[in-house]
């Protein structure tokens, strides 16, 4: 039902294949970027009460928007460098 997350996604940049993983943790929608199975960004996350409210207001999952953020930080290479 609501808590449906959407399926994980990647971002190819600089010829690397990122991995932005979605999931519902400790009641906090979370959104991580793994590149080779190891996690390379900050975890972005709102409260599920946040979530609902951001719903309220946009009709859009906040999970959406917390991986496109994630995605752009990638894009300009905001992200752990092995």
């Amino acid at each position: 039902g609501a808590l449906q997350v959407k399926e994980n996604s990647t971002v190819i940049h600089e010829n690397k294949t990122f991995e932005v993983r979605t999931a519902i943790l400790d009641g906090r929608f979370c959104v991580r970027v793994f590149l080779d199975g190891a996690q390379v960004s900050p975890e972005y996350s709102a409260t599920l009460e946040v979530g609902q409210d951001y719903f309220s207001q946009h009709q859009e999952r906040i999970i959406a928007e917390l991986a496109r953020i994630a995605e752009a930080d990638v894009r300009r290479g905001i992200y752990l460098q092995a």
